[in-house]
């Protein structure tokens, strides 16, 4: 792996996020990143002192445009190392995943490798998507959906809601329904997520309850395309991410991962969908 001083810098700073994720440094937590310094035979402790330094000067968006530069090797190394920074102490917090996979939506990395089996088993499978701010903050966005009408009109509505029982009334409302009821793992979805990188997530959309939509209100050609078993979805619907293990309702927290959402169900239906103004 061949970097700059200033890429050395950006590793520093974001490293630095997962170092403190749990609101504690501890020496274990450390001691991946200096080992990862160490790799490089040319540092010494006033070029390191150099890296640190520049690193808490750096703004997170040319951190992240720094690592999200590296070749596959380097990304790969990346992933591999912020993950162990976080796995150190055994105990992985639900904000650590958040931020693990905040980072990594952000720098474009690849999922962790794991050294062995025993490592596998702690960090290769641990961090959960989705979202806490670490790197560029302007990218951080209430929990969005997208709303796709029967007539192909697309519109994102947020909130900031997480338990069902408000949250499921607030997407009841957005598509003119008294319920919802949850589509999912239909071929075309599990496409989606795959295509998307929704690791511990995968993509779904809702129709009104009972009947899977509204009848009197028309066909809605993207749903029917997306469900895929040979009759129509009527009504306006509404797309969420669901979590593996859990089947919790949430919504996309950042405007990359809205932006390539809705541009993967478009691809998905051919292009029906239309932004409404």
């Amino acid at each position: 792996m061949t970097v700059t001083f200033e890429t050395l810098s950006a590793i520093y700073r974001i490293a630095k996020y997962f170092i403190y994720a749990d609101g504690d440094m501890t020496d274990e937590e450390v001691k991946p990143l200096f080992d990862f310094f160490q790799t490089f035979p040319d540092i010494d402790k006033e070029k390191l002192d150099f890296i640190m330094k520049s690193g808490d000067e750096m703004a997170d968006s040319r951190a992240v445009e720094l690592i999200s530069g590296l070749d596959a090797d380097g990304k790969q190394q990346m992933s591999n190392l912020f993950a162990k920074i976080i796995c150190t102490d055994g105990q992985l917090t639900d904000d650590e995943k958040r931020l693990f996979f905040r980072v990594r939506d952000l720098c474009d990395l690849p999922d962790p490798e794991s050294e062995d089996s025993e490592d596998e088993e702690e960090s290769g499978q641990a961090p959960a998507p989705a979202a806490a701010p670490a790197a560029e903050e302007d990218d951080t966005i209430m929990p969005a959906f997208i709303v796709v009408t029967y007539q192909g009109f697309c519109t994102f509505e947020q909130s900031p809601n997480r338990d069902w029982g408000t949250l499921g009334g607030e997407l009841a409302d957005w598509i003119g329904a008294d319920g919802v009821e949850v589509v999912r793992y239909t071929p075309a979805l599990n496409a989606l997520s795959e295509k998307l990188r929704l690791n511990q997530r995968h993509l779904v959309f809702m129709v009104a309850r009972n009947g899977y939509g509204d009848k009197t209100v028309g066909d809605n050609m993207p749903a029917t395309i997306l469900y895929g078993r040979g009759y129509p979805l009527y009504g306006n619907i509404v797309f969420a991410l669901e979590t593996d293990q859990g089947y919790e309702i949430e919504g996309i927290v950042t405007k990359k991962l809205l932006v390539e959402t809705a541009t993967a169900i478009n691809e998905a239906v051919d292009g029906l969908l239309r932004m409404k103004e």
